[in-house]
C-alpha cells in the first residue's frame, strides 16, 4: 500500500466536480422525500425547496471562497482545523463523515423501494447490498472511472428531469395546488427543513481538492454551478409533481415522484423516467461513496484516526481501507431499521454542524491565514466575507433546531465517539514525542 504522503491523481475537471457535486444533490432527497415533505406543507414543496435553496445558494459561495484558497482533499476538516482550530476541525471531518455515510444507506433504502414497484421478488437486502457494492467497486478501480461514470449518468439525469418537469408544467391541474399552504407557513418551514437533505451534496466537490486539475477554479465554481442547476430543478420538479398528483397521495407514497411521472408521461414512458430515477440514486451513491472515502482519507493521513485509512492502494490509487469503513457503517444504518427519513434528518444534522464550522473559517481565513486568501482565485470581499457567512450560520443553526430530537442524540452520540478517539490518537502520538495539533494545523508546501 502506499501511505499517506502519496498523492492523488488529478483526473477531474470543471464538468466532473458539477456531475459529482449535483450528481451527490439529486438523488434520494428529491425523488423519496416529496412524499414526507408534502405531509407537512401540502402543495408547497416547490415553495419549500425555495426557502431552503435560497440560503444554501449563500452557503456555496462562503464555502467556495475558503475552498478557492485551500483547495485540499476533505475540505470540510482542512478548512476550520488549518484556519483557527484543530480540534473543531477534527469534529467537523469526522461529523461531516457521518453526513456522507448516510446518503450511501439512503440512496440503497431507496434503491430498492424503486425496483421493487416493477420487480417486487427480488429481496431488499439483495438490491440494497447489491447497489452499494456495484459502486464500491467503481471507486476502487479509481476516480477517472468513477469520475467518467458520474458525468454520464448525470447529463442522462438532468435531461430525464427537464423532461419530466416541463411536461408536467405543462398539464399542471390548478384544483390540485389548493389550498397552496394548508398547513400554514410553519409547514413550509418544517417541509424545507426536511428537504435540506436533497441540497446536502453539493460539498462533496470540496472534498477531492486532490484529484482537481486547476482545483482553485474548479472546485468553487463546480459547487456553485451545480447548486444552482440543483435549485432551478427541484423548483420545477415540484411544481410539475403537485400540479398532477394530489399532495395527499404524494405524502402516502416511497415512490412519489415516479408516481407523478407515471400521470405526466405517455405510455412507457413512466418506464424510462424510473431509469432516470435510477440515475439520480446512482450518481447520488456514487458521489457520496467518493466523499466519504477521501473524510476518512484526509483524517487518517493526518493521523487523527489509525493510519490504515490513510493509505491508498498500490495498483488503482485509491483509498481502499477508508472505502470499506464507509461502506460498512452505510450497511449497519440499512439494516438498522430506522427508515430513511430518520436516516435524512440525522445526515441534516451532521451536514448543518460542519457548516457552521466552515461558514466561520471562512470569515477568519483573512486574519488567519492571510497569505492563502491573497492567493485565492476566488474570494469574499469586505464586509461580505463576514455578512454572508453570518447569514448561512444562523440559517443552519434554525434548522438544525427543527430536525427530529432522536436524529439529534444519535448525531451527538458520534460526536462524543469522535471526541474519544481524537484524545485517544493525541495521547498516543504525544509517546511518539508528535503533537497532533501541530499536524492539524500543517499547510502543505503545495499551498504555501
Amino acid at each position: 500500500m502506499k501511505k499517506g504522503n502519496s498523492s492523488l491523481k488529478r483526473d477531474v475537471g470543471l464538468f466532473g466536480v458539477i456531475a459529482i457535486a449535483a450528481g451527490s444533490v439529486i438523488g434520494a432527497g428529491p425523488m423519496v422525500l416529496a412524499g414526507g415533505a408534502s405531509k407537512l406543507c401540502g402543495p408547497a414543496v416547490w415553495l419549500a425547496y425555495l426557502v431552503i435553496g435560497v440560503p444554501l445558494i449563500i452557503v456555496a459561495i462562503s464555502y467556495a471562497a475558503v475552498g478557492s484558497a485551500m483547495p485540499m482533499e476533505g475540505g470540510t476538516y482542512y478548512y476550520p482545523s488549518r484556519v483557527y482550530s484543530p480540534f473543531i476541525g477534527f469534529l467537523s471531518g469526522w461529523t461531516r463523515w457521518l453526513a456522507y455515510i448516510t446518503p450511501v444507506a439512503i440512496t440503497a433504502i431507496a434503491f430498492s423501494d424503486h425496483i421493487q414497484t416493477i420487480v417486487p421478488a427480488i429481496p431488499t437486502a439483495v438490491l440494497m447490498v447489491g447497489f452499494i457494492a456495484i459502486f464500491y467497486i467503481i471507486n476502487v478501480l479509481g476516480i477517472k472511472i468513477s469520475a467518467g461514470t458520474q458525468a454520464v449518468m448525470f447529463v442522462i439525469l438532468v435531461g430525464g428531469l427537464l423532461t419530466f418537469s416541463l411536461k408536467g408544467l405543462m398539464s399542471i391541474n390548478p384544483d390540485y395546488m389548493k389550498p397552496m399552504q394548508p398547513f400554514g407557513f410553519s409547514g413550509t418551514i418544517h417541509a424545507a427543513a426536511l428537504l435540506f437533505f436533497a441540497y446536502v451534496g453539493f460539498t462533496c466537490a470540496a472534498e477531492i481538492g486532490d484529484e482537481v486539475k486547476n482545483p482553485g477554479r474548479n472546485v468553487p465554481l463546480g459547487m456553485v454551478i451545480a447548486i444552482v442547476i440543483c435549485f432551478i430543478l427541484y423548483i420545477l420538479m415540484s411544481l410539475s409533481a403537485s400540479g398532477n398528483l394530489l399532495w395527499s397521495e404524494q405524502a402516502m407514497s416511497s415512490t412519489p415522484i415516479y408516481d407523478a411521472a407515471k400521470i405526466v408521461l405517455p405510455v412507457g414512458g413512466a418506464t424510462i423516467f424510473l431509469f432516470v430515477v435510477m440515475m439520480a440514486l446512482a450518481t447520488s451513491q456514487n458521489a457520496f461513496q467518493i466523499a466519504s472515502s477521501r473524510m476518512a482519507l484526509t483524517l487518517g493521513r493526518d493521523r487523527a484516526i489509525p493510519e490504515v485509512f490513510g493509505s491508498l492502494n498500490k495498483r488503482y490509487g485509491t483509498p481502499v481501507y477508508a472505502l470499506t469503513a464507509t461502506v460498512v457503517v452505510a450497511l449497519i444504518f440499512v439494516f438498522s431499521g430506522k427508515g430513511l427519513i430518520f436516516a435524512c434528518y440525522t445526515s441534516n444534522l451532521s451536514f448543518l454542524f460542519g457548516y457552521v464550522t466552515v461558514m466561520i473559517a471562512t470569515m477568519l481565513l483573512p486574519r488567519n491565514r492571510p497569505e492563502l486568501y491573497a492567493k485565492a482565485p476566488f474570494k469574499l470581499k469586505g464586509v461580505w466575507n463576514y455578512i454572508l457567512p453570518i447569514i448561512a450560520i444562523v440559517v443552519s443553526i434554525i434548522f438544525m433546531a427543527l430536525q427530529e430530537p432522536m436524529a439529534m442524540v444519535w448525531t451527538i452520540v458520534w460526536m462524543a465517539i469522535g471526541t474519544v478517539i481524537y484524545f485517544i490518537r493525541k495521547m498516543q502520538l504525544a509517546k511518539e514525542g508528535v503533537k497532533l495539533e501541530d499536524i492539524l494545523k500543517s499547510i502543505p508546501e503545495k499551498l504555501e
